[in-house]
């Protein structure tokens, strides 16, 4: 029941604004890979842009937005 209270809190969902904030940013870099992997290759391009983008956030999340999230 207590966790079902953190999540109808507000203060929960303020405490996650940096993450928010970075998770934007990420699909930010997802957006644009997967628009210049499109532009390079029609047939597959987006897929790989797409999955190359997963993997350069997820690199970044944990090298940098780990950190700043928790702040």
């Amino acid at each position: 029941m207590s966790g079902l209270k953190q999540l109808m809190n507000l203060s929960t969902y303020k405490a996650l604004v940096p993450a928010y904030k970075i998770l934007v940013f990420y699909f930010v870099v997802m957006f644009v890979t997967s628009t210049v992997g499109y532009t390079l290759d029609k047939n597959d391009g987006f897929t790989y842009g797409l999955v190359l983008g997963v993997v350069v956030s997820l690199g970044m999340w944990f090298q940098y937005g780990k950190k700043m999230a928790y702040a």
